[in-house]
């Protein structure tokens, strides 16, 4: 009886604990779908079938019957793509263009920005109400009217309960883009639904990516699938690699992280300072360690989602630094925002332009808070002050040694103070924190404070330092890991599992960038 229990359990959706990777019951059902997958991954049509369902059923498991979203922009641009690529007439192909693009943005705007709107739109009525022009315009307006704005300007807003589903800005995006190198003629649709919904819906990247592009997975489907040792134990390896970056590192440091940032008056600038350092990594490996997972299960199963980070924290400068930070999305606001806005073809100023515009977005992405948008502001202003500014530097600076050891700092603690913004609740408490920072920081904290948190401290310092070694070395560790005996791999494996025993806080935490 208990055992059943324990079954409908695991099969229905609970909106307290949304299914995700490094849960118990994620690797139950995973390994219970790869042992069919390796008994039916020969037969095309069944597996696809089969991945689709257990593709839908996670999705269920993380965000319940908003599945239905999910499978409505599988079927609307799936079949858009077909009359755009039908469609010989310029001003149609644009229509259902518009209907595509439109109808996923308007999905995603209600779901994420409908309560950010309201809050400031009745914000702006409040200032602008105020104005000679528009009282006396509301003076000539019928009493009901005049009743509405008032009631409206005066009440306290309350955000609607709207409840974002898991991923949706991911896979929105990843819809989007396939619609489009459809218009643009970069590739043919697929006129097979089930390949379609198989890429859209592949329940590694579904809710927090990578953004898989259409021409780099659709032909993937076309082939067949090759389940080789060397493949399926590279991805074991990214698979723990990324469990413990999140299940042990991310979210042990993420404790002391969190109530610094409730509450940073409480605590001392060098407290501040290294919850400050304590984010920074853990927003690193919390991501990355997502996406570890998701490429090395994809990896298992027999396909490749690319890579979506390159040791970000190791960049020179801005520019370096989003070429190696969530490369999936940068990639993708390069191509479908930046370059559509005229990219670097239009002069540098444009081009500056177009570089604040696109991460602008890329912070309103992120979320609807104002926070996100100067998060993003900032990091749009240095990247075109980087690009503005390298002649000058790469001229009056040689390449040495000293140089890249300076750029490293500024690019590192640069990219850090932004964190900030970017976790705290809002910007007084991002202020607070700056301030301590700045008028509060005594390094005679140092030993009190690594005696009482070397936990803490050991975790934050290995984070680091693994992150410092370089992408090829990290090739190599995958290669030995690929050819060592068999004792050897269980070994790590079980390590790794008593690690995450180990450390593991009370509650199955949440990747960061579920919520966006």
């Amino acid at each position: 009886m208990q055992l059943l229990e324990h079954l409908n359990k695991m099969l229905e959706y609970d909106p307290k604990s949304p299914m995700i990777f490094n849960s118990g019951h994620f690797f139950i059902l995973f390994t219970f779908f790869l042992i069919a997958y390796t008994l039916i991954y020969k037969r095309k049509f069944v597996v696809s079938l089969f991945v689709i369902a257990f593709s839908f059923f996670f999705y269920y498991k993380s965000s319940g019957f908003y599945l239905l979203i999910l499978a409505f922009t599988s079927i609307s641009d799936y079949v858009f793509a077909l009359l755009i690529h039908k469609e010989e007439k310029l001003q149609r192909k644009k229509l259902w263009l518009f209907l595509s693009v439109g109808s996923s943005l308007g999905i995603l705007g209600f779901f994420k920005y409908t309560n950010f709107f309201l809050r400031n739109f009745i914000e702006m009525l409040r200032i602008f109400g105020n104005f000679p022009l528009v009282e006396s315009y509301l003076k000539s307006q019928p009493a009901v009217f005049q009743f509405t704005f008032q009631e409206l300007i005066q009440s306290n807003f309350q955000p609607l309960d709207i409840f974002l589903p898991i991923g949706i800005s991911f896979y929105t995006f990843q819809s989007i883009s396939y619609v489009l190198d459809v218009y643009w003629k970069k590739i043919e649709p697929t006129r097979n639904f089930l390949d379609y919904a198989f890429f859209l819906s592949f329940f590694p990247q579904l809710v927090a990516g990578p953004i898989v592009k259409a021409n780099h997975f659709l032909p993937q489907l076309k082939k067949p699938i090759n389940l080789n040792k060397t493949e399926i134990y590279s991805g074991f390896f990214l698979l723990i690699i990324g469990l413990i970056k999140k299940a042990v590192i991310a979210d042990y440091i993420s404790q002391y992280n969190d109530i610094v940032f409730a509450s940073p008056e409480n605590y001392s600038g060098f407290e501040n300072l290294m919850a400050v350092y304590g984010y920074t990594l853990q927003i690193y490996c919390d991501f990355s360690g997502y996406s570890d997972m998701a490429i090395g299960l994809g990896k298992i199963m027999g396909f490749d989602l690319g890579v979506n980070f390159r040791f970000p924290y190791q960049a020179f400068n801005i520019t370096d630094f989003w070429r190696r930070w969530h490369i999936s999305l940068s990639s993708w606001l390069k191509e479908y925002l930046y370059i559509p806005l005229g990219g670097n073809r239009k002069g540098k100023t444009r081009m500056y332009i177009n570089l604040f515009i696109t991460m602008l977005l890329g912070g309103l992405w992120h979320g609807a808070s104002w926070k996100f948008v100067f998060w993003g502001a900032l990091h749009g202003i240095a990247l075109a002050l980087h690009k503005a500014s390298k002649p000058l530097l790469d001229k009056t600076f040689p390449d040495k040694w000293f140089t890249k050891a300076v750029s490293w700092f500024v690019t590192f603690h640069f990219v850090m103070f932004l964190w900030i913004f970017f976790r705290a609740e809002n910007f007084g408490l991002a202020l607070e924190i700056v301030n301590k920072i700045i008028s509060d920081v005594d390094l005679r904290f140092f030993i009190p404070f690594v005696q009482a948190r070397s936990t803490w401290i050991a975790l934050l310092s290995i984070g680091f330092l693994t992150h410092a070694i370089s992408y090829e070395m990290n090739n190599k560790l995958i290669e030995k890991f690929v050819v060592s005996p068999y004792f050897v791999k269980i070994l790590i494996f079980m390590l790794a599992v008593q690690l995450v025993i180990q450390f593991q806080s009370e509650d199955v935490q949440p990747f960061i960038y579920f919520q966006f």
